[in-house]
């Protein structure tokens, strides 16, 4: 499971916050086709558009916990307690986005999607980032620039939530109050690219190793 969790966790992570990014477009095609009323109250049975929305979110929230495990899984029992506590996080992220996606599936009838369980994923991503973060610093596993986005970049979810609420009395509230999603979604991506690219680099290096006379 770690070396799966090693390899794919980058991958996941990337693909995680690409559809952070593409659930704000997805809101956005909403507002201007089907009007701000629809996106206040989004039925997930009514359209592929309105179904499309919460499903990339929780998608992402799912991926999302994915690529932390990764992260996890490098630091190979370094900084442990933090590690399990972001890993922790995590998994709950992980299971809040596998219910909501089971049930906008329509596996128990109407697709929908229950807010508070997303809210519960968002924060397992938010504060799991944080501490996973944080242990990465410690543990000095990925570029160390990739450890700060991933620590920081959480930080300044909720100041930027804030900061766009009275945004919304100059632009419409589909563009701008899940503005933060795709932004912290962009940066996770580049994270989840800094972990494939060390996962390659490892992976050539152990490779010479083990050709190279001293390695045989």
């Amino acid at each position: 499971m770690s070396s799966k969790l090693i390899r794919y966790g980058g991958p996941a992570m990337m693909l995680g916050g690409l559809l952070w990014v593409l659930t704000y477009v997805v809101e956005i095609v909403i507002g201007l086709t089907l009007g701000e009323a629809v996106y206040n109250q989004p039925d997930a049975s009514a359209s592929l558009l309105e179904w499309l929305w919460p499903a990339c979110f929780m998608g992402a929230i799912f991926f999302l916990g994915v690529g932390l495990l990764g992260v996890r899984a490098r630091m190979e029992g370094r900084s442990r307690k933090l590690g399990i506590a972001g890993a922790l996080l995590a998994s709950v992220a992980i299971v809040a986005a596998s219910i909501n996606l089971v049930l906008l599936a329509g596996v128990f009838g109407k697709a929908t999607a229950l807010d508070g369980i997303g809210f519960l994923g968002v924060i397992g991503v938010i504060f799991g980032s944080i501490l996973m973060g944080i242990a990465a610093l410690r543990a000095k596993v990925l570029p160390r620039w990739a450890r700060v986005v991933l620590t920081l970049t959480p930080f300044a979810f909720i100041p930027a939530i804030i900061v766009t609420i009275p945004l919304e009395s100059v632009a419409p509230e589909y563009v701008i109050a899940d503005l933060p999603f795709p932004v912290v979604g962009a940066l996770l991506a580049t994270v989840g690219y800094a972990m494939l690219v060390d996962m390659t680099s490892q992976a050539g290096r152990q490779a010479r190793t083990s050709t190279s006379p001293s390695g045989r």
